[in-house]
């Protein structure tokens, strides 16, 4: 201690020091302090002499009981961090008796543990020759309680060589803690408002700006000195909100905060920006309120993104409410949240009468109910259904058919809300479907049972329609003929070409009627079928195929043959008779004239 105290001024070292640790030092060195050893000692660092040691030995003395009676705190480690000096008023403070203390490792055993990292660099840095002073730490007491210490270290010299730290300290209050601590705090929130990510403003307790930070001067074009002073309301709102706004602010200077509220700031270039705020009060440090905070969010953008959506999602329940088609809702529940006005008027039931009721059970025909549950259960799991026709009942017992499409309602979070039908009223087209459905069938029987031959083809030659008459007629069934190719199989060659060119004179449109053909039966006779080759389409007037409506012509062929012959025998026998014969029509010209009237005229 001697040499380090004599090498070095105590202004030096603790230029800071509490004047309690400065009285401290200063009675530390004169106990310390001895002129004689001093005056007999030479350069060459002689022996100390037996008075020397006498001198040395009193002083140590007297510096111990200096030392363990301190009003200060007073310890010392070695180079390891062990305590190796622990004084009456350390072991008072702290609970730990010197004999506890000594050897311990100082930060691991007395530190709060969010200031061990700290604590030991102060330590190390001392170690190296270096002093901090007014460091403030948490120390932890044998009680478990925690006090706030003043903490001066210098290092500690043996032979000119740093052997340790000695540790000053004296305990503080906890007023004097937040004393030292809140200057710094302040400046350092200062700091933070200042350069913080988000805007603050405020205005004293006449609604004059007196916080301005630098993202409200970015965003607003205004810097602080421009808007320092200023009224707020007057100045920065819009016209429109400023009797709220400004009522908004009485309330906070009544102790009356307000949390999410959008104002339209005007900027220094006209614009408008929409800052979400939370308005608090100010106060002092005795807690009087001396005006007011707002802390915002620049929410422009996200304010346009909002407006637009707000304006599309009033633009698109406009078009449920009146869209020309059917759309109803249900929620999870099964319950009618959604009843457009389309739905009502095919229904009948007025929007507030249908919403909240289950639809099912409510407005659905008993046939149809499972199975349109099983659809909107289907709906509610994420498995949509198109076109699915169901019947509504109406409030005058009357059936609607709606042919619906059954889509999942998902919110912003893609979680399932419900089911959305959209539908057309399809009741008059249903009944003509049903009508046609009958008429078409009524036609099927007409063709199976008619008392003429009817075949068809598709667009291949391949049979794909042959009547009971049909099968009658050439001993070939249904069954047999279907998908076999007309031509190839049932008609006789010498026809084969001349019946493919009318078939497909009728595939592009050219029909032909009474074309005599010949069908090869399965007992390999030959029938005569007068046909009438028609030309089939389908409901978009598509060619696909002919049908041939037919005549069994095979007897009357027969007779018609045999007075083909008989005709053709008289003809010769009128021809080659050996006596004139020769005629006229009514007009008295000749249309006969025979050979032997050729002969003799």
């Amino acid at each position: 201690h001697t040499r380090f105290l004599r090498s070095r001024k105590l202004e030096q070292m603790y230029p800071n020091d509490h004047e309690d640790i400065q009285e401290f030092f200063d009675a530390l060195g004169h106990l310390i302090e001895s002129p004689d050893i001093e005056k007999n000692r030479d350069d060459n660092h002689e022996e100390v002499t037996r008075d020397d040691h006498r001198t040395i030995y009193s002083n140590g003395e007297a510096l111990r009981k200096f030392v363990d009676t301190s009003s200060l705190a007073v310890f010392g480690v070695n180079a390891q961090l062990e305590i190796d000096e622990w004084n009456n008023k350390t072991a008072e403070i702290t609970g730990y008796s010197r004999l506890e203390a000594f050897e311990k490792h100082f930060v691991d055993t007395y530190i709060c543990p969010e200031y061990k990292e700290s604590v030991e660099k102060v330590l190390v840095l001392a170690l190296s020759g270096e002093n901090t002073s007014n460091y403030l730490l948490d120390f932890t007491t044998k009680a478990g309680s925690v006090c706030c210490l003043r903490v001066h270290t210098s290092p500690r010299y043996k032979y000119n060589v740093i052997n340790g730290v000695l540790i000053v300290v004296q305990e503080i209050t906890e007023a004097e803690k937040k004393s030292l601590i809140m200057p710094g705090m302040a400046h350092e929130l200062s700091r933070f408002v200042d350069n913080a990510n988000f805007h603050v403003f405020g205005v004293d307790l006449h609604g004059n700006v007196n916080e301005w930070n630098d993202k409200t001067a970015e965003i607003t074009g205004f810097s602080c000195s421009e808007a320092y002073g200023q009224p707020l309301v007057q100045t920065f709102i819009v016209p429109k909100l400023r009797q709220s706004v400004t009522e908004i602010l009485a309330d906070a200077l009544k102790g009356i905060g307000t949390s999410n509220l959008e104002i339209e700031f005007r900027t220094k270039c006209n614009e408008i920006r929409y800052l979400l705020v939370n308005v608090t009060s100010r106060r002092d440090a005795e807690n009087k309120i001396v005006g007011v905070v707002g802390v915002a969010q620049d929410v422009t953008e996200a304010g346009q993104h909002d407006r637009a959506v707000a304006a599309m999602a009033h633009e698109l329940r406009q078009l449920v409410d009146t869209a020309n088609a059917p759309i109803f809702g249900i929620d999870v529940y099964g319950n009618v949240n959604e009843w457009n006005d389309k739905t009502a008027e095919i229904t009948g039931w007025s929007k507030s009468e249908a919403m909240g009721r289950p639809l099912v059970e409510t407005f659905i025909v008993p046939s149809l109910r499972e199975s349109v549950r099983n659809v909107m259960d289907n709906a509610l799991l994420g498995n949509e259904t198109s076109n699915y026709q169901l019947e509504f009942r109406t409030k005058w017992n009357e059936i609607k058919h709606l042919l619906v499409n059954a889509t999942t309602r998902r919110d912003a979070k893609r979680n399932t809300v419900g089911v959305v039908g959209v539908a057309q009223d399809v009741t008059e087209s249903a009944k003509h479907d049903r009508e046609v459905a009958a008429m078409a069938n009524e036609l099927r029987q007409l063709i199976d049972t008619a008392n003429a031959p009817i075949f068809g083809i598709d667009v291949h030659g391949n049979v794909n329609e042959w009547n009971e008459k049909t099968a009658e007629i050439t001993g070939f069934s249904n069954k047999e003929a279907y998908d076999k190719h007309l031509v190839q199989t049932f008609i006789v060659p010498s026809l084969r070409k001349s019946v493919q060119e009318v078939l497909d004179n009728a595939l592009i449109g050219n029909e032909t009627s009474n074309y005599e053909l010949e069908f090869r039966t399965k007992s390999n006779e030959i029938r005569y079928l007068l046909v009438n080759a028609t030309t089939r389409r389908d409901a978009e007037n598509n060619i696909v195929g002919v049908v041939g409506v037919a005549q069994d012509v095979t007897e009357s062929a027969k007779h018609d043959r045999e007075v083909a012959a008989m005709a053709n025998e008289l003809r010769q026998l009128i021809d080659t008779a050996n006596a004139p014969i020769f005629g006229i029509d009514v007009h008295g010209n000749v249309n006969e004239w025979n050979e032997k009237t050729a002969e003799i005229t």
